[in-house]
């Protein structure tokens, strides 16, 4: 019965930047939709970033996960 490789341990930490341009491009296009829709609804631009940079934060680990 073969178990595969067993003395090869996995990665424990991977990059939380995604190293991928498509990766990076969905973090940088949830980060624009999110930035530009909290500016259109509110019209405050410090409140649109910092809701931006969370969304793509969040983003980022979620790719990085995947």
């Amino acid at each position: 019965m073969d178990r595969g490789i067993r003395n090869v341990p996995p990665p424990r930490y991977r990059k939380f930047i995604p190293g991928d341009w498509v990766e990076r491009l969905i973090v940088g296009m949830l980060f624009t939709v999110s930035a530009v829709g909290i500016y259109l609804l509110t019209g405050t631009v410090w409140s649109s970033l910092l809701i931006g940079i969370l969304v793509a934060v969040v983003a980022a680990g979620m790719v990085s996960v995947l």
